[in-house]
C-alpha cells in the first residue's frame, strides 16, 4: 500500500508521517508512506495508491481530487490532523484502498 501525503510545506507532514507508518505497522500493513508539498503532488501522485490532504490544502483538494480521479484522496479533517490521530487517518486510507 503507498500511501502520498500532500502538504503545504513538509514541516509538520514528516512527523505525521511516521505517525502513519506506526499505524500501518501496528496493523501488520506493509506501506510506504511519504509526504509531498503541493506543488510536488502532481510528480509523485503517480505512485500512490491513496492520497492524503492535509487540511492546510481545503482549498486544493477539489483540483487534487480531480486530477486524480482513478484513486481515493482524502481530506484530512482539522482535529484529526491537530491531534495526530493517525491511527483514524491510515484506517480510513485502507479502507479505500480495500474499495
Amino acid at each position: 500500500m503507498k500511501i502520498l501525503l500532500c502538504c503545504l510545506a513538509g514541516v509538520t507532514s514528516t512527523l505525521f508521517s511516521s505517525k502513519l507508518k506506526d499505524a500501518a505497522s501496528r496493523k501488520r500493513v506493509d506501506a510506504t508512506i511519504w509526504s509531498a508539498s503541493e506543488h510536488a503532488v502532481e510528480y509523485s501522485s503517480n505512485l500512490a495508491d491513496v492520497i492524503l490532504v492535509e487540511p492546510q490544502l481545503k482549498g486544493s483538494y477539489e483540483k487534487i481530487k480531480a486530477d486524480n480521479p482513478d484513486k481515493p484522496v482524502i481530506l484530512i479533517s482539522d482535529d484529526d490532523f491537530k491531534n495526530f490521530n493517525a491511527q483514524k487517518i491510515f484506517d480510513m486510507a485502507y479502507d479505500a484502498c480495500q474499495k
